[in-house]
């Protein structure tokens, strides 16, 4: 089984970071104890001090404190052992002096399972801001913060009263500029609220947070009709003796880092050949499947696919007709199937299919419909015209089994089987011939 890996030299990486337009940083997953900073875009580099040329291919332990080494290295860890998205709050002293980060990390898995890289997302949540709030709005700073500040700014005081705003905020939101000097915090959400989705929930929300003085809001995502979307931060604005002053709120459009981000989840748990789910995403439905089928006694079956002297096909015809072969494999399948079922490719020529409330005879005649129609596809190369079959292990839930990983296993006990039996058939064998007897020709 071949790993795949997301390849990209250090100036393709850096130049993909660049278009996310927040700080973004990739990380190579050298083992479970090393990580290897792969590149830095240039807001990176503006936050850190860092520069992408100097530190692209060095390791963590190189490049921070072994205090601070130690504790980024538990959140890549955490983020390698769980597979999933990590989010985390973190403190790091930096060339340019201590800062405070809300980091997010994606990993990417390869077809063994393992992740192989993390893409990592921060948003600086160093108190600048709310100390030059404190005080009083030193009218340069604050003017000035307004003008070159990325995110949509808006701030109220006690009496729900604008005190100011910037440039962003009515970009952002295309208020025109006599609401806002009219002061009026009512008619500003009013307008506001005609742009979003889902207006009754956000206008709850701001009240709600206009109601508790001391509640922080961090990377709330609101849809717009237009099909934007914003990310909303807030919190309370309080004076050195603790009286409240009113609240601030940063808008950010982050329509693009969104797509962004859902394109390279998509990538982490597709296979890019395919296009079908990887072996992630089908082991993560088998335990959500394995529960439900336990707790509510409902059938659940696993097939385990594998195309027959797929190596010889390569050998004979060459890699392009071998990934031909695979697409035509799916194109084939695909409509056999229900939608609620799970068809991932497991790596190579191995697939599986998972299937919810279904049987062992039933997914019996699916394995056998599967291998007539496989049996069918016929292939033309420079060297000639050949086709592909395809053996099946079928498995079905029993009262005894203690995993869904003890499923799998015996559905790949049952697809060893049918290649050790002679291949292009069904095991176990039940009320379905072998697929041999049901081609004709074979």
């Amino acid at each position: 089984m071949k790993e795949i890996r997301v390849n990209h030299d250090p100036a393709e990486l850096r130049l993909m970071l660049d278009h996310l337009g927040v700080v973004a940083f990739v990380i190579d997953v050298v083992s479970v104890d090393e990580y290897r900073l792969a590149a830095i875009n240039a807001r990176h580099e503006m936050h850190s001090g860092m520069q992408h040329e100097e530190v692209a291919g060095r390791s963590v332990d190189e490049l921070l404190s072994p205090a601070m080494a130690a504790g980024v290295k538990a959140n890549y860890r955490r983020c390698v052992e769980s597979k999933g998205v990590t989010d985390y709050q973190e403190t790091l002293d930096l060339p340019i002096g201590r800062t405070y980060w809300l980091t997010s990390l994606v990993p990417f898995v390869d077809e063994a399972g393992s992740v192989n890289r993390i893409l990592g997302t921060a948003y600086e949540i160093s108190d600048q801001v709310h100390l030059e709030l404190e005080a009083r709005y030193q009218s340069t700073v604050m003017s000035a913060y307004l003008d070159e500040s990325p995110d949509g700014i808006l701030v109220v005081d006690a009496d729900n009263r604008i005190k100011t705003w910037n440039r962003r905020f009515l970009e952002i939101w295309e208020i025109p500029e006599a609401v806002m000097h009219a002061k009026d915090g009512e008619a500003a959400l009013q307008a506001v609220n005609e742009q979003v989705q889902d207006p009754e929930r956000f206008v709850k929300r701001i009240r709600q947070l206009y109601a508790s003085l001391d509640e922080e809001e961090q990377g709330v995502r609101i849809q717009m009709k237009d099909g934007r979307v914003l990310e909303r931060y807030s919190r309370g604005l309080h004076g050195s003796n603790g009286d409240y002053w009113g609240r601030i709120w940063f808008y950010r459009d982050v329509t693009e880092l969104q797509r962004m981000t859902e394109k390279l989840l998509h990538m982490s748990q597709t296979d890019p050949l395919t296009g079908v789910a990887n072996r992630r995403v089908l082991m993560g439905q088998l335990e959500e499947e394995y529960s439900r089928a336990r707790r509510y006694g409902h059938p659940l079956s696993v097939l385990m696919l594998d195309l027959d002297h797929f190596k010889a096909i390569n050998d004979r015809h060459g890699h392009a007709a071998g990934d031909l072969v695979l697409k035509e494999f799916v194109r084939m399948v695909t409509p056999e199937i229900r939608a609620s079922d799970c068809f991932a490719r497991m790596g190579g020529e191995e697939f599986s299919i998972l299937l919810p409330e279904s049987d062992l005879a039933s997914a019996r005649q699916l394995a056998g419909r599967l291998c007539r129609v496989i049996a069918s596809l016929t292939f033309t190369s420079p060297q000639g015209v050949f086709g592909v079959t395809v053996s099946i292990g079928v498995a079905t839930l029993r009262h005894n089994d203690a995993s869904p990983e003890q499923l799998l296993s015996r559905a790949d006990l049952c697809l060893y089987n049918a290649k050790s039996e002679g291949r292009n058939r069904v095991r176990p064998r039940g009320d379905i011939e072998d697929c041999q007897s049901l081609v004709p020709g074979l």
